[in-house]
C-alpha cells in the first residue's frame, strides 16, 4: 500500500509494516491515484478497505494453476 501523508511517501505492507520511501515525492504518489487509485477518508479506512490492516499477515495466497 502506498500512502502519502503531507509531502511524506511511505509504503505499508500487509504485516501493517511500514516505512518511509524517499525515491517517491508526493507527485509520484498523485500520478498513482490519477490512474486507477483510491484515495480514502483516513488511513485506518484505506489498511481495512483493502487488507493492509494486519488480518492477513503470515498469509499467503496461493496463485491459481501454480503448484
Amino acid at each position: 500500500m502506498v500512502i502519502c501523508y503531507r509531502a511524506q511517501v511511505r509504503i505499508r505492507c500487509r504485516c501493517t509494516r511500514q516505512w518511509h520511501e524517499p525515491e517517491l515525492a508526493r507527485r509520484d504518489f498523485e500520478a498513482m491515484i490519477a490512474t486507477g487509485g483510491s484515495d480514502y477518508p483516513t488511513l485506518e479506512a484505506a489498511a481495512h478497505a483493502i487488507g493492509y490492516d494486519g488480518t492477513l499477515a503470515g498469509t499467503y495466497l496461493e496463485t491459481p494453476g501454480a503448484s
